[in-house]
């Protein structure tokens, strides 16, 4: 079977977060991170970079909020920016989750094929001890 491209160590969400390893530990205690696997830990590349996505979210929440707003239009302007911001993380994770949901799905294919093929061929060795009873 092909190793999983859409599974991180620690070590790689931590890169990927731009934390330590062991931050990303403390946001699996926190339960903001699921462990996929525990030995080594790992945990699902499309979480990370929910969580990503979260964070700079919030960043940019937070900077908005420290702005003063003179007037409607640049509140409006401000509102538009959050939500082509939202948007574009947005988009971004549900295409990370598509291309994870498509390799799922030509592995599970190939998975298919090689029970199937296993299936043939204890069928043919079956028929071949009938034959020689």
């Amino acid at each position: 079977m092909k190793a999983s491209v859409d599974i991180y160590t620690v070590k790689q969400a931590s890169l990927a977060l731009g934390v330590s390893p062991k931050r990303v530990r403390q946001l699996i205690d926190e339960g903001k991170l699921k462990v996929h696997s525990r030995e080594p830990i790992t945990v699902k590349q499309v979480e990370v970079i929910l969580l990503k996505d979260q964070r700079q979210h919030s960043k940019r929440i937070n900077a908005y909020e420290g702005r003063r707003v003179t007037s409607d239009s640049a509140l409006l302007e401000q509102i538009k920016t959050l939500i082509e911001a939202s948007v574009t993380s947005h988009r971004l994770a549900i295409e990370t989750a598509e291309t994870a949901a498509k390799r799922n799905e030509e592995n599970l294919i190939a998975q298919i094929n090689d029970l199937k093929a296993e299936v043939e061929s204890l069928k043919a060795r079956r028929w071949s001890f009938r034959a020689r009873k």
